[in-house]
């Protein structure tokens, strides 16, 4: 029996949050292991590109040493 894409979103829509989160855990697995990669936990933590961005700062934190770093030798001040 194969279940349609259309099939399937109602069915997990009717999951809890925990049985979706251990749902995509085993989906991204699976893909993984399809895909010949064997380092899944580390395959997870990746955007495709480069990885992911990870700082323990806040959003202001640094979006003000964006500021402070690009203002710097500019005659205006953003």
């Amino acid at each position: 029996m194969i279940t349609t894409y259309s099939e399937c979103i109602p069915l997990i829509s009717q999951l809890n949050h925990i049985d979706k989160l251990r749902l995509a855990q085993w989906l991204i697995k699976a893909i993984a292991q399809e895909e010949g990669i064997n380092d899944v936990d580390n395959a997870s933590n990746q955007t495709g590109l480069c990885g992911l961005w990870q700082d323990s700062r806040s959003g202001d934190e640094i979006l003000q040493e964006i500021v402070n770093s690009r203002t710097s030798a500019r005659d205006i001040v953003l």
